[in-house]
């Protein structure tokens, strides 16, 4: 009897979880689970321009080419430059609405009309689309850009098409980039971010010795074997018929080929010399196509976007920085021009401490001693009121200063120099003449210039930036807070 009622209990105990566990499977079937929406990634817009947007605290700001991780924020979206992640980073105004559509991640792109307006449109996995709003023109406010309709088919379709393009599998992609400039001592490399390239290129040298580097493919599968460019017959003989077949094109258009080799673990190398290459004239699509009678290797197109090198910088600011320059752009008072004379000459012969003649801009002053033939008749120093007083100053600032715009003896500021205004400062001033390559004082002393005797080579050095334009050196790579378009604080509303 105990041994049937044990029996029956196990039975039941049994049944009664069986059933316990239908109850929770019908349960789990029926009840409506959360979608759990996976929006941690960033989507990348690529800006191949300078773009001015608006920012939520009503200023406007510059942003340079290069790719960006966006993500969104209460008032607007945040540019993240993808070279330098977190570490710089801008908020522009954005505005909100939907687009109605199931997709996974986030996509971005940009989108512009036949004008000067431009938009960077974000769709987010929960139907959220943000659009932000900008131009090209730095004349005109950025909160002022024209706003064209763009429907959410059409973003779309330009998604899928961006998709489909990189959908195909090439069998060439850039293993290396960089560029040697004439007379340049090095070569600057090109660094591989997430989806892009940037190269360092001047912004004053006009011309250099690009080499591009392309790898195949290391595959493990019978199915897909390895793709090792020298270990490829047809490319072994192409490449000892230097250039026949293969094609490097740079924007679409053919670059001649000055070098064809392999390269370190079986790399095919391509170099070729470029014209027009300043940093303002990227960014630039390469791509190499090998073709075998109907065979045909080719890579996917590559953007590289520039960092700019500056030329000031590098070559011209140790010039300008120099105490034959400086010595005179720091006497703006009566104060420091008698102490620099007594320092130089010597008491006993400059004691006019208390001289009001001793002033800057007094020719006649000046000219009692500054009339020696080298030194031409404008030996006057600058006015402290037009501030170029840059001892002391690094190369952004000095290179501020002398690029102007400058302010005349009366406290006007008038508009910058233009290129013959800078060809006459640096080829024919006698000031500047004397700081660069003479040095000798009223009193016979030669001072210590930097390019003594040696005007040919200061024009060589100068003429090349004066005919780029005179770029100065940037405190940033991505973005420039250039102007102000409203004085108070603007927040729009989602």
């Amino acid at each position: 009897m105990s041994r049937n009622i044990l029996r029956y209990t196990s039975g039941s105990y049994i049944l009664l979880l069986s059933i316990l566990s239908c109850l929770a499977l019908l349960y789990a079937c029926s009840t409506p689970k959360p979608t759990k929406v996976t929006d941690h990634a960033l989507a990348t817009v690529e800006i191949d321009e300078t773009v001015y947007f608006p920012t939520p605290s009503g200023d406007d700001v510059a942003v340079l080419p290069g790719a960006y991780e966006i993500k969104t924020e209460r008032y607007g979206i945040r540019l993240i430059a993808e070279e330098g992640t977190e570490t710089e980073s801008m908020l522009i105004e954005a505005k909100a609405t939907n687009h109605g559509a199931l997709i996974p991640r986030p996509m971005a792109l940009m989108l512009s009309n036949k004008k000067a307006s431009r938009v960077i449109t974000l769709l987010r996995p929960n139907s959220e689309r943000w659009d932000a709003w900008g131009t090209t023109r730095s004349d005109e406010p950025a909160r002022a850009a024209q706003r064209f309709h763009i429907l959410n088919t059409e973003v779309l379709q330009h998604l899928d098409t961006r998709k489909q393009a990189r959908a195909i599998i090439p069998q060439f992609s850039l293993a290396s980039v960089s560029v040697r400039y004439k007379d340049s001592k090095k070569s600057h490399k090109g660094k591989k971010l997430k989806t892009t390239w940037r190269l360092p290129v001047n912004d004053t040298l006009n011309s250099g010795s690009f080499t591009f580097t392309w790898r195949g493919y290391w595959e493990k599968s019978a199915l897909q074997p390895s793709f090792i460019p020298s270990k490829v017959v047809d490319l072994q003989n192409l490449v000892k018929k230097k250039q026949c077949c293969i094609t490097l094109t740079i924007n679409g258009e053919e670059a001649p080929l000055t070098r064809l080799s392999f390269g370190k673990r079986g790399t095919l190398l391509t170099r070729v010399h470029l014209d027009n290459v300043r940093v303002q004239t990227w960014p630039k699509t390469v791509k190499v196509i090998v073709t075998k009678g109907k065979k045909t290797w080719e890579s996917a197109p590559t953007k590289i976007y520039a960092k700019a090198i500056s030329y000031y910088k590098s070559v011209l600011h140790p010039i300008f920085s120099h105490d034959r320059c400086t010595t005179c752009h720091a006497l703006g008072t009566h104060d420091e021009i008698v102490d620099m004379h007594q320092y130089r000459i010597g008491i006993e012969k400059f004691p006019y401490e208390f001289d009001p003649e001793a002033r800057p801009q007094n020719p006649t002053f000046c000219q009692t001693c500054h009339n020696a033939s080298n030194l031409g008749n404008e030996w006057v120093s600058p006015l402290a009121e037009q501030n170029i007083d840059w001892k002391g100053m690094d190369a952004i600032h000095v290179c501020r200063k002398v690029t102007g715009p400058f302010t005349n003896k009366g406290g006007e500021v008038g508009p910058p120099l233009n290129r013959e205004q800078f060809t006459y400062y640096f080829h024919k001033d006698p000031r500047t003449l004397w700081a660069v390559s003479d040095g000798l004082t009223p009193s016979g002393k030669d001072l210590r210039v930097p390019l003594s005797n040696k005007l040919s080579l200061w024009f060589r050095k100068v003429d090349p930036w004066v005919e780029a334009g005179t770029p100065c050196p940037s405190t940033s790579k991505f973005f420039h807070r250039q102007r102000e378009t409203l004085t108070e604080k603007f927040f729009p509303r989602k």
